[in-house]
């Protein structure tokens, strides 16, 4: 069984003989399948690599109960919002940067200013003025 997630497609019977001796029998091979697929389940579950910022998101949206809707649903909107989360980040670090200039804008100049063109028209003037 490779991959439990993926359920395999069951023909069904219309009418068949029921047996109680046969339920005896299948509860071994149904106890193991039940086994392999919630150890599965527990190894996508506790895995790092599904945590988001240390938090295990998808161990507590499962302890929700959900159904294989809500899960493909919930894959959808995680999809599309992967590809919004870039954008978004760029644009609000652009909104900080005009945050920063409206709010302080002698440090921003101070800070990244580019002032070399000033300092030598500065001191030529000084100098020019003295004479």
């Amino acid at each position: 069984m490779t991959y439990p997630e993926k359920i395999p497609f069951n023909d069904v019977n219309n009418s068949f003989n029921f047996s109680f001796s046969r339920v005896s029998k299948n509860q071994s091979y149904v106890e193991k399948e039940l086994d392999e697929v919630t150890e599965r389940i527990i190894k996508i579950l506790d895995s790092e690599k599904f945590q988001v910022n240390g938090f295990p998101v998808l161990k507590n949206i499962y302890a929700l109960g959900p159904s294989r809707s809500d899960l493909k649903k919930i894959a959808k909107a995680c999809d599309r919002l992967a590809d919004l989360v870039n954008v978004i980040n760029d644009l609000q670090s652009k909104m900080t940067v005009i945050q920063m200039a409206q709010e302080n804008p002698n440090w921003l100049a101070f800070a990244f200013g580019d002032f070399k063109d000033e300092i030598d028209k500065d001191i030529e003037s000084l100098f020019s003025e003295e004479q």
